[in-house]
């Protein structure tokens, strides 16, 4: 499939639209069709040689020193979740230790979204996105 994307010259490099080549419609002068390959987004940036630029979300600033942060809050679940971990082992024997339910939870997380590997946090957000949505 062919693709189009519109681009306006007063915001180089962005892509306003895009659309099925020949489903085009009529722009204002300051805006222009081009060709785009197949996957392109509006999320990508449109170069002057005619070259894509994919977007990449770990590389926007603050990412990959914050991205963690909310990927683990959402892994770590709530305080009370947490808590009810600690309370039931403590009941079961009596004390807390780093192989139960609660440790091995928190050690998980910081395995799975570690805070120096902006792709591997993004790879967890779209997991996590896609079990919850069905649709990435």
């Amino acid at each position: 499939m062919a693709l189009k994307g519109l681009l306006n010259a007063n915001e180089p490099g962005r892509i306003c639209d895009i659309v099925e080549a020949g489903s085009e419609f009529e722009v204002h002068p300051d805006f222009s069709w081009v060709d785009v390959p197949d996957g392109t987004t509006t999320s990508d940036t449109y170069n002057s040689d005619g070259t894509i630029t994919k977007f990449d979300i770990t590389a926007l600033p603050g990412f990959a020193e914050h991205g963690y942060k909310v990927a683990r809050q959402i892994a770590y679940s709530g305080i009370g979740e947490q808590l009810d971990m600690i309370f039931k082992e403590v009941q079961a024997t009596g004390t807390i230790s780093n192989t139960g339910a609660w440790a091995t939870h928190i050690a998980t997380v910081k395995a799975e979204i570690p805070k120096d590997d902006p792709a591997a946090v993004h790879a967890w957000n779209q997991a996590y996105w896609q079990s919850i949505s069905g649709n990435i």
